[in-house]
C-alpha cells in the first residue's frame, strides 16, 4: 500500500471552492466535472496539514511576518532541489506571484512602455501589462509537431521593430515551466534568451511557480542559477526578478503566499516602495504552510510527481485509443495538459466551448483564455484522482461519438 493516497475522491463541494462551487457561474452548467483551475483534488502533505491544525489551535491570528525559520526553509529548498544558492536578503515574501508581477511592472515601467509575453500563456500576464498601462508585444511560441519551442528570431525582430517605432521595450514576463504548454526549458534555450535580453537591456520577470512540478528525467533550470554561474551576466542579474511558491506544488494556493527573489538592492527597495500601502502582509497559515512544505514535504512531493506522471501517461493512452481527434501536446512539467482540439470539427472556439460545457459536461480552460494563439485548444488539469480523470475523459469520448 502506498504511503500517500492520491486516489481518494475528496468531496470539495460546499467548501467555497472556486473550482467546484462556481460551476454554474463559470460553465453555465452545475453538472460539469471541473478539470480546470490549477489546484489539486487531493489533500496537501500530511505534515503541512498537521502544522496548520496546530497553529489553528493557538486561536490568535494577528499580523505575521516571515521570520528566519521561513527564510532558511526557502534557502535550503532552493539549494536542495536546484543547487541554487542565494542570499536571504534577496527574498521578499508576497501574497502571490500574480500580484508580485504587477508590483514589479509598477516598479520598473512607465506608461506606454512595451512588455513582452509568449502566448499561449497564463492570462494574468496579459492583464498585468494592461493594468500597468503598458503596450503588449506578443512573441508567440511555435508548435512543432506537438512540441512547443521559443521563436527567438521573431523576438529579436519584434524588439527591433518596436524600437524603430520609438517604443521603450522595458520588460519580458517569462513562464518557466510554461503554463499551459508544459515546456520545461532547456539550459541552451534559456541562455540564448538571456543573452538576447541582456543585449537589449530588457528586464526579465521569471514566473517559476511550477518549478517543482517536472516529470521524471526532466530538470528545471532556474534562470537565476544560470545567471550566477559566471561573470557573463554579473551586471544583467540586477535586472532579473524570479517568482516562486509552494502553492501549486503542495496544493496550498488558498493560503496566498509566494516569494520574490531580487538580487539588486536598489530594485528591492523600489519594489518594496511600490507595494507600500497595499496591505501585502502574509497570513500566518501561509508562512507556516510554506515552511513546513519545504522542511517536511519532499517525500510527499516525490510520490505526487509519480502519480501525476501516471495520470499524464493515462491521458496520453486514452486519447490515442479512444479520442484520436484530440491531440495531447508533449509536456515535461506542470500538472496541466494542453489539448489540440482542432480536429473535432468545430468552426469556432465558441462552438468548442459549448460542446465541452454542455454536451461533454467537462469543465476545462478554453485555449483562448491564454490568448489568440490558444484558439481551438483546451487546458486540462491532471491533479485529480485517476478515477475522476477517466470519468471526465469518458464523458468527452461519449460526446465526441455523438457529434
Amino acid at each position: 500500500m502506498e504511503k500517500f493516497d492520491f486516489s481518494k475522491l475528496e468531496n470539495r463541494t460546499n467548501t467555497m471552492s472556486a473550482k467546484w462551487d462556481k460551476r454554474k457561474e463559470i460553465f453555465n452548467n452545475e453538472n460539469v466535472l471541473p478539470l480546470w483551475v490549477a489546484d489539486s483534488d487531493w489533500q496537501t502533505a500530511p505534515a503541512v496539514k498537521e502544522s496548520l491544525l496546530k497553529r489553528a489551535e493557538e486561536g490568535i491570528f494577528g499580523y505575521s511576518f516571515a521570520d528566519q525559520s521561513v527564510e532558511e526553509a526557502v534557502l535550503n529548498w532552493l539549494q536542495k532541489r536546484f543547487n541554487l544558492e542565494i542570499k536571504k536578503d534577496w527574498l521578499i515574501f508576497d501574497t502571490g506571484v500574480v500580484p508580485a508581477i504587477n508590483f514589479t511592472l509598477k516598479t520598473i515601467c512607465k506608461e506606454d512602455d512595451a512588455v513582452i509575453i509568449q502566448p499561449p500563456v497564463y492570462r494574468p500576464f496579459f492583464l498585468a501589462v494592461k493594468n500597468n498601462n503598458c503596450q503588449l508585444i506578443k512573441n508567440e511560441l511555435i508548435n512543432k509537431d506537438g512540441y512547443y519551442q521559443m521563436d527567438l528570431n521573431d523576438l529579436e525582430n519584434q524588439i527591433e521593430i518596436a524600437k524603430a517605432q520609438g517604443k521603450n521595450v522595458r520588460a519580458m514576463i517569462f513562464c518557466s515551466p510554461h503554463n499551459p504548454v508544459g515546456r520545461v526549458w532547456e539550459k541552451s534555450e534559456l541562455l540564448k534568451l538571456l543573452r538576447l535580453l541582456k543585449k537589449e537591456d530588457i528586464y526579465l520577470l521569471s514566473d517559476e511557480i511550477h518549478s517543482d512540478l517536472v516529470y521524471p528525467g526532466i530538470k528545471h533550470q532556474p534562470v537565476l542559477k544560470l545567471l550566477l554561474a559566471g561573470e557573463e551576466f554579473k551586471e544583467y542579474r540586477q535586472k532579473v526578478i524570479s517568482y516562486m511558491a509552494a502553492s501549486k506544488t503542495f496544493n496550498i494556493a488558498g493560503l496566498h503566499t509566494s516569494y520574490t527573489i531580487i538580487e539588486s538592492k536598489e530594485l528591492r527597495a523600489a519594489y518594496n516602495a511600490a507595494k507600500d500601502g497595499f496591505g501585502t502582509g502574509n497570513s500566518p497559515f501561509g508562512l507556516i504552510g510554506l515552511k513546513t512544505a519545504y522542511n517536511k514535504g519532499e517525500e510527499w512531493l516525490q510520490a505526487q510527481l509519480k502519480y501525476l506522471k501516471g495520470n499524464y501517461d493515462f491521458l496520453k493512452e486514452f486519447l490515442a485509443a479512444e479520442i484520436p481527434q484530440m491531440k495531447l501536446i508533449k509536456a515535461e512539467g506542470t500538472y496541466l495538459a494542453w489539448l489540440d482540439c482542432s480536429q473535432l470539427g468545430f468552426e469556432t472556439d465558441a462552438e468548442l466551448i459549448e460542446f465541452m460545457n454542455q454536451k461533454a459536461e467537462v469543465g476545462l480552460n478554453p485555449g483562448r483564455w491564454f490568448g489568440d494563439a490558444g484558439s481551438m485548444y483546451m487546458r486540462l488539469n491532471l491533479a485529480c484522482p485517476r478515477q475522476r480523470l477517466e470519468k471526465g475523459l469518458t464523458r468527452i469520448k461519449n460526446a465526441v461519438e455523438n457529434l
